[in-house]
């Protein structure tokens, strides 16, 4: 066996070859070092860089740039269930998860500031609207509004992100009320709990003129009037009407499914098209690769459905898929 402990006395080399074999050693390595600084100057990629795309490109940006750097502040009044929710330890809702699948994408950690809120002149404070969202971030105090913003609101000191999720909306009734179809509830006196959108507003007065409308800031508030049998029909979000039969009251049935021209978007400060480039690109990118729809199926059902609406709207058919029924899918 080879001896190659330090005690070895019998393994002696004469000290002119010993320097000899060392300035070759030191020539080497300057000469590693060297050629290594010209091949990183000629293809400008360190070896991070290189590291980051023997991954895939997982990130479709790198610290796109925000008000601190790596974070993205998000701005909502987090009332808007089932998308933007508060808990008394976090926050919760399909929007809020697809923004941590955007910073992730985007290089950025999402943090919340504290809830939004509107407060009138008489200082009655309520849920903060689109605009008080919008004006937070026009005003440098979050880098992204994220709270059922439309994606054509007209909000100043903001540009909005192409649409991050579209909704059509469901007419609701009871099961086993009789109420089955759109001509059980055109009576007079049908009670229509209906969530406050101008675009319900309309096509109840065109389809449903009897009705008696009652509005509700929270198209949630508007299935638990039907829920509780205080009205006959519901018109609300069908993401939404989705969302509610999965997780809270499944005896609840979409009777016609109205196709809408509603999108909802992010909103960024005016004039950061870096992070509103990045926040568009890590959207497309989670559409590409599936992560979008796998979320969306977590929290509303089938996409499928969703993508379905979206090719007729595309094709300008203007009709929308059947609604689905229950919670069971039946």
């Amino acid at each position: 066996m080879t001896d190659l402990s330090l005690s070895a006395r019998t393994r002696r080399v004469p000290l002119g070859a010993a320097l000899r074999a060392a300035g070759a050693a030191v020539l080497a390595l300057a000469f590693t070092v060297a050629l290594a600084a010209c091949l990183s100057a000629l293809t400008g990629c360190s070896s991070d860089e290189a590291s980051s795309a023997q991954t895939g490109g997982e990130k479709a940006t790198e610290g796109a740039p925000t008000a601190e750097a790596g974070v993205l502040m998000v701005a909502s009044a987090l009332n808007s269930e089932p998308y933007e929710q508060a808990t008394s330890t976090s926050q919760i809702g399909f929007t809020v998860e697809l923004l941590r699948l955007v910073g992730e994408r985007a290089g950025l950690d999402v943090q919340f500031a504290k809830a939004v809120n509107h407060k009138d002149a008489d200082q009655n404070i309520t849920p903060g609207r689109p605009e008080d969202v919008a004006a937070k971030v026009a005003a440098g105090e979050a880098d992204l509004g994220a709270s059922s913003i439309p994606a054509d609101a007209a909000l100043e000191g903001v540009a909005l992100s192409e649409p991050y999720l579209h909704a059509d909306y469901a007419v609701v009734t009871k099961m086993d009320t009789g109420h089955d179809d759109l001509a059980s509830i055109q009576d007079a006196g049908t009670v229509m709990a209906v969530q406050n959108d101008a675009a319900i507003a309309a096509w109840v007065a065109e389809n449903l003129p009897e009705a008696e409308v009652v509005a509700f800031e929270d198209g949630i508030d508007a299935l638990m009037e039907l829920n509780s049998e205080r009205a006959q029909a519901a018109i609300v979000d069908e993401p939404r009407f989705r969302r509610y039969v999965q997780v809270k009251e499944p005896h609840l049935q979409a009777v016609e499914l109205v196709a809408s021209d509603k999108d909802y978007a992010f909103a960024v400060a005016a004039g950061n098209e870096a992070l509103l480039t990045a926040v568009n690109e890590a959207l497309t990118a989670l559409r590409a690769d599936g992560s979008y729809d796998a979320l969306y199926d977590s929290w509303f059902g089938d996409a499928g459905i969703a993508n379905e609406a979206a090719a007729s709207r595309e094709k300008g058919t203007g009709n929308a898929p059947e609604a689905v029924q229950d919670s069971t899918g039946a």
